[in-house]
């Protein structure tokens, strides 16, 4: 079954990257997440982080109303804990929201 989380970062700075807990896999699951998304908005980069492993680096700008959606294959196992945010190059100093598509394997 497809889910969806959305988690909100704390306050941004600006010239600092700010994470916050996505998903963490408990004992007896196993996850795939399959997408992710933020509103775009101009000198952040949304950050992905698999344990200590960063999986994304990408401008937010890249979602789009015609591809709203990053595809993602990211599969977590029991321990592994995704965290996400943004680094901030300028842009708002407010807080954001980020979406996940995952689903139980």
């Amino acid at each position: 079954m497809l889910r969806y989380k959305r988690i909100e970062t704390p306050t941004l700075t600006v010239g600092k990257e700010i994470l916050a807990e996505l998903l963490s896999c408990p004992e007896g699951k196993r996850y795939h997440i399959v997408s992710i998304t933020t509103d775009p908005l101009a000198l952040l980069y949304l950050r992905v982080y698999r344990n200590a492993e960063q999986v994304v680096d990408i401008h937010s700008t890249a979602m789009t109303t015609a591809a709203p959606f990053l595809p993602m294959d990211l599969p977590l196992s029991v321990g592994n804990v995704v965290k996400a945010g943004f680094y901030n190059n300028g842009g708002a100093t407010t807080a954001k929201q980020i979406t996940i598509g995952y689903a139980d394997v």
